[in-house]
């Protein structure tokens, strides 16, 4: 097999969407009224991304069927869920009230900004509308991209892991908008959505949705589990870190947008916590505050600091971190997998954004 290439994988799905919104068949059935949906969704898949969803579902694939006989299914599984990943994000940024995403406007204010016409709230509320509904068009395109070259008998496998994994981030969705805000201590609740959210959604499920289209042993897909969410918590983890502590020229994202939103985040459960008194106050009125300012961001840090509360994560993450690799010591995947999956796992925990 060789050893497996990430950044291949990456340009060979980058390739397969781009080629999938250079398609004249693509119009087929789409007014000219609809073109600039298109151009938007385009601009928005094409321009930046880390692609792990895809990268991992290659590696799943790859993991139960190390040489495939045509890549080209392979890339449209994996270019698919890049797809759908771009509908969740779409949504997601109506929700939180993000204007930047990967350092460019989000969907919604790009939207708004096609209709000068309708000037203030006006405007933004068809930002919002239009928002939702490209995102559900993104996601009749994930579906085109998936099924488009797999075999009936793949598909048997593959879709219930894909509807499993719809399922999931809807709850994990959900679960964030219904305790955004709830300033609580409450960490059972922060781990559910790190659980839903990011370990299923971002590193399991992508891979056991690769596993099923190859065909992988169940002792496979056992070792892609004990892999995948322990890397996923990791990876939600350094999220949230870079929620308050990242660079936004390299994050893409204000640092004020998680705390303005008030994410219900391990980082807050714990520091509320271990706060003292009036660090819990200070933390209670900054944390969703909608007009929050740098300065007082900087407040959060230094009681995120103080409390020991970013020690305490960074330590979970190299627990997290420690166990996917533990789970990599296995003869159930080929080495080539294992190695790059470890990469990942690094990549996961050390990034900067």
């Amino acid at each position: 097999m060789g050893m497996v290439d990430l950044e291949e994988i990456r340009a060979e799905v980058d390739s397969a969407l781009a080629g999938f919104f250079d398609r004249a068949t693509l119009a087929g059935g789409i007014e000219p009224h609809s073109d600039d949906m298109i151009e938007v969704i385009e601009g928005f898949v094409l321009t930046g991304g880390k692609r792990i969803r895809p990268v991992l579902c290659a590696l799943g694939w790859l993991a139960a069927d190390p040489q495939p006989r045509c890549r080209a299914p392979l890339i449209g599984l994996a270019a698919g869920l890049e797809m759908f990943h771009a509908a969740i994000l779409i949504h997601d940024d109506v929700m939180d009230r993000s204007a930047t995403r990967r350092g460019r406007p989000t969907v919604h204010r790009v939207m708004a900004g096609l209709r000068p016409d309708r000037g203030g709230q006006d405007g933004e509320w068809y930002g919002t509308c239009a928002a939702i509904v490209l995102g559900d068009l993104a996601l009749a395109w994930a579906d085109k991209l998936t099924c488009g070259q797999l075999s009936a008998e793949q598909l048997g496998r593959v879709l219930p892991q894909i509807a499993q994994m719809r399922h999931e981030v809807t709850i994990g969705q959900y679960l964030d908008l219904h305790s955004a805000g709830a300033r609580s201590a409450d960490a059972d609740l922060a781990e559910m959505i790190i659980r839903y959210k990011t370990a299923y959604y971002t590193v399991y499920r992508p891979l056991s949705i690769g596993a099923a289209a190859g065909n992988a042993s169940r002792e496979t897909t056992r070792v892609l589990h004990h892999y995948g969410m322990p890397v996923g918590k990791a990876f939600q983890l350094r999220d949230d870190l870079l929620g308050v502590f990242g660079d936004p020229l390299l994050t893409g994202k204000p640092v004020t947008d998680d705390a303005r939103e008030g994410k219900h985040t391990a980082l807050i459960a714990h520091a509320l916590t271990t706060a003292s008194s009036p660090q819990a106050v200070k933390l209670g009125q900054l944390w969703g505050k909608p007009d929050i300012t740098e300065s007082e961001v900087d407040t959060v840090r230094e009681i995120l600091t103080t409390t020991g509360t970013v020690r305490a994560v960074e330590n979970l993450i190299t627990d997290h971190h420690r166990a996917a690799l533990a789970a990599l010591e296995t003869p159930h995947l080929p080495t080539e997998v294992a190695e790059a999956l470890r990469t990942i796992a690094d990549q996961a925990v050390e990034r900067d954004r």
